[in-house]
C-alpha cells in the first residue's frame, strides 16, 4: 500500500461525513414546501447537487472498501 492510498484511506471517513451532512442537508431543503417558492435555478442546482451526491457517496464507499480491505491484506490495520 503505498503512502498516497494510506492516506486517501485515512481522509476518506471524514469525506464521507461531509457529503452525508450536505446530502441530509438537501433533504431536508427539498422537503420543505416553502423551498419550491424561491427561484427555479435555486431549486434546479440542490437537485442537481443531489444527483451529484447520490452518484458520488457509493463510489467513495466502494474506494474505502477497496483500500481497507488492501490494508487488512497487507496487515496495516
Amino acid at each position: 500500500m503505498s503512502f498516497k492510498e494510506k492516506k486517501e484511506l485515512e481522509a476518506l471517513p471524514a469525506q464521507i461525513e461531509v457529503l452525508e451532512k450536505e446530502q441530509q442537508d438537501i433533504y431536508t431543503l427539498l422537503a420543505d414546501p416553502a423551498f419550491y417558492k424561491d427561484e427555479g435555478e435555486k431549486v434546479a442546482s440542490a437537485k442537481s447537487r443531489m444527483e451529484q451526491l447520490e452518484n458520488d457517496l457509493p463510489k467513495l464507499y466502494e474506494r474505502w472498501e477497496e483500500l481497507s480491505d488492501l490494508a487488512a491484506a497487507k496487515n496495516l490495520i
